[in-house]
């Protein structure tokens, strides 16, 4: 059932999606004799991305390298300033590590070491502001948003005890050795569909032959809206140990977000 309501909902936010990219084109293109110039291109864009926590129940562990690839539109409104369109399929994650009780026995708690492999489809929607034409290179920087939407879920999954509860409300910690097994699961009941991010950048386009450039960019995407949907753990505290109440463990929801550094390498025509 999950799964179904999941396509259901990619079918109607991409064509949600669609529609909207493809009415900004037109509002765009009605309004051509204030544009300037379009300016169409492709790039490659490998990054390396991170996971963020904001309920600091969980712990990132370390950035993983990713790759994703784009469709450059700027629509040059003046030399110094356009705006920036296009289409930007990517990957992005990294690795957290949580708590969770052992739902064979509440005695003990678990931890879980997930490492995250996502995929999104974004429209990013960017002020560019560029720099007068030097020899035959322009500066650039660039700000603006990003709408994406989930189109993959994976992760790399571990989990192992990691506590048992000794005495009614109290918790030591519990090894059993050895290395936990890994193994890749589907989580998109777990991540949300939305991706909304802010976007930063900044770069330079060298003059090839007459209009055709090499664009070589350094951006920034930062996602502000919670990445997970109905994944609970114990909360902890500055310590990392499980937090108790009543006698219990505390449970919360995840909250936090991916964050990624990009190399955007193409050729605008």
């Amino acid at each position: 059932m999950r799964i179904l309501m999941r396509t259901n909902q990619t079918s109607i936010l991409t064509t949600l999606i669609l529609v909207v990219f493809s009415a900004s084109f037109s509002l765009l293109f009605s309004t051509e004799s204030k544009a300037q110039d379009l300016r169409m291109g492709l790039a490659v864009s490998p990054n390396a991305a991170w996971m963020v926590s904001t309920d600091y129940d969980h712990e990132p562990h370390g950035a993983r390298l990713n790759f994703g690839y784009e469709f450059i539109a700027d629509i040059l409104f003046s030399e110094n300033y356009a705006l920036g369109l296009g289409v930007h399929i990517f990957n992005t994650g990294g690795e957290v590590r949580y708590l969770v009780v052992d739902p064979v026995n509440d005695d003990f708690l678990m931890n879980v070491d997930r490492r995250y492999k996502l995929q999104y489809v974004e429209l990013p929607f960017t002020f560019k502001m560029r720099t007068k034409e030097m020899g035959y290179t322009t500066l650039y920087g660039k700000f603006g948003l990003g709408l994406g939407m989930n189109i993959k879920a994976e992760a790399d999954e571990a989990r192992y005890r990691s506590y048992q509860e000794v005495i009614n409300g109290e918790w030591s910690t519990y090894e059993v050795g050895g290395s936990p097994i890994r193994d890749r699961i589907e989580i998109d009941s777990d991540i949300r569909l939305f991706r909304a991010a802010m976007i930063i950048g900044a770069g330079m386009e060298r003059t090839l032959s007459g209009t055709t450039a090499l664009t070589v960019g350094l951006n920034y995407n930062a996602a502000f809206s919670n990445t997970h949907k109905d994944v609970s753990l114990v909360k902890v505290d500055a310590a990392q140990s499980p937090v108790v109440v009543n006698n219990l463990p505390s449970i919360g929801d995840m909250r936090g977000h991916d964050s990624f550094l990009e190399l955007s390498v193409g050729i605008l025509f």
